[in-house]
């Protein structure tokens, strides 16, 4: 470990204390501080995947289909059709049949077009379009959406959702056969991009995909937002279709991360120009179809610290960083031990940093922060750093983020996006408390962007700042891959 000292001279709580900037490259392990920080979580189920082509009759006209038991689980699994590959400027059209025969808690997976290329523990499929099915004991719900490259979305639930109050699962798993269509035109909603998706059943009431017994307020919002319609249009936000959004596979995959089981079959499939009955083994790309194993990632295993891998992009083999979980235990970190420090000092940090994967409600923090107040469960609290997420439409935010010992002071809404595309980037932190009139403000980079977060008056609230590293914040959610390297951060002398 190489440091290095700037003299900085500051007051905590009554003391002169020198304020240096530290640098650790990681060559070696540092024996850094953690806690929380490898955990088995919950026990994790065994995972069976069993879908390809099969030679059932459930879906389609004739016997011939593909599908079978799609197990939701980290690693990718995937049976789907090579295509030519395809972007967001292309005209894409994609119809057939389906039927669900069983589901369970917890099942998920997506149908449609994907980059065959999937990071793995991202939820749901990078690089996509077509249809998001969830499922739980009595059936299945189902949403269309575009996750792009940079791991937006858009879309919406074809199933009527009110997040908090209604998650009905009206999509039958007796066998009932739908049939559906998926057009997306890229000269749709003046130039951004746009897609249609229409399904119909065969029951005998195809247009009522629910009979809910509900409060009268709770049924009035959802046909006011998810009325008794077959036919969706999404129209792309601003700049989606220049994030360099790729397709090269269409076809079946299951939602990456850990969880329950759907069976289901397609059949009567038509996409960009191809026909396929299956009545015929078509013979298509499969990645892990027909496999039963022990998954090493369960729900809630925290597992990061010193690593000797290289993803962030450090000269050499080493570097900070693994799986964060967001979740209801203990707060979770691992870091260096710098204090004391205050918001009253002039922060500065930079490195690097490589994001493999985030699924949808995960994130994970790093920065200066206080090791005693951390772990409660109330929020963060004394800390001044950087936060790895955001809501699922948007992907992950490298943001700033300051919080007091009183609780939170400040954060902002939009900030640069990471990627999970494991490319490694460079970083800044610059923490000035002179700036914005004497309150403060946080300054920042990810490469060539930049966010500023000017902080509300203190009234005379501190945070008290010990360590600087990594950590997995409340509350419970799912996981990012992030590691980071060649970090230059402040530090006591």
């Amino acid at each position: 470990m190489k440091t290095t000292f700037t003299l900085v001279v500051a007051c905590v709580l009554g003391l002169a204390v020198q304020a240096a900037e530290r640098t650790q490259n990681f060559d070696t392990d540092p024996k850094w501080e953690g806690s929380n920080n490898h955990l088995e979580g919950k026990k994790a189920a065994q995972v069976t995947q069993d879908f390809g082509y099969s030679s059932t009759h459930l879906a389609g006209k004739d016997a011939g289909e593909m599908g079978g038991t799609v197990t939701r689980a980290s690693d990718p699994s995937f049976y789907a059709d090579k295509i030519e590959t395809k972007t967001l400027d292309d005209k894409l059209s994609a119809s057939g049949t389906f039927a669900i025969t069983k589901t369970t808690g917890g099942g998920g997976l997506f149908f449609g077009f994907f980059k065959g290329d999937q990071p793995g523990a991202s939820g749901r499929a990078i690089s996509s379009l077509g249809m998001d099915l969830d499922g739980e004991n009595p059936g299945a719900r189902l949403a269309i959406r575009l996750i792009t490259a940079k791991n937006q979305s858009c879309g919406t639930f074809v199933t009527s959702y009110l997040p908090g109050k209604y998650r009905p699962t009206p999509l039958r798993n007796d066998g009932t056969r739908y049939t559906w269509k998926l057009d997306y035109d890229p000269a749709g909603a003046n130039g951004r991009g746009q897609f249609t998706f229409t399904i119909h059943g065969d029951a005998p009431k195809p247009e009522e995909f629910e009979k809910a017994n509900l409060p009268e307020n709770f049924m009035a919002e959802a046909r006011k937002r998810f009325p008794i319609t077959t036919t969706f249009t999404v129209d792309l936000p601003e700049g989606f279709k220049q994030q360099g959004t790729t397709f090269d596979h269409f076809g079946l995959l299951n939602g990456m991360k850990p969880g329950g089981h759907i069976t289901i079959h397609f059949d009567d499939l038509q996409y960009v120009g191809k026909s396929q009955d299956f009545s015929n083994d078509p013979k298509w790309d499969a990645q892990k179809n027909r496999v039963t194993y022990q998954p090493t990632d369960a729900v809630g295993a925290q597992n990061f610290g010193f690593s000797d891998t290289n993803h962030a992009g450090g000269a050499k083999a080493g570097e900070v960083g693994g799986t964060f979980w967001r979740t209801e235990q203990p707060i979770a970190w691992y870091a260096d031990k710098i204090g004391p420090l205050s918001l009253d000092q002039k922060l500065i940090a930079h490195g690097k940093i490589a994001f493999l994967s985030g699924s949808p409600d995960s994130g994970m923090v790093f920065g200066w922060f206080n090791s005693k107040t951390t772990g409660e469960k109330s929020g963060l609290k004394d800390f001044v750093g950087v936060r790895v997420e955001g809501p699922t439409r948007v992907g992950h935010y490298f943001g700033p983020f300051v919080a007091t010992s009183e609780g939170i002071i400040g954060k902002l809404d939009k900030a640069p996006l990471l990627p999970p595309d494991s490319k490694p980037r460079e970083w800044s932190i610059e923490y000035d408390p002179k700036a914005n009139n004497g309150d403060g403000a946080v300054t920042v980079k990810l490469d060539n962007e930049s966010a500023t977060l000017n902080l509300k008056p203190r009234k005379g609230a501190d945070a008290q700042l010990d360590h600087f590293g990594v950590i997995a914040p409340h509350p419970g959610g799912s996981q990012v891959k992030v590691y980071l390297d060649d970090l230059t951060y402040t530090a006591t002398k």
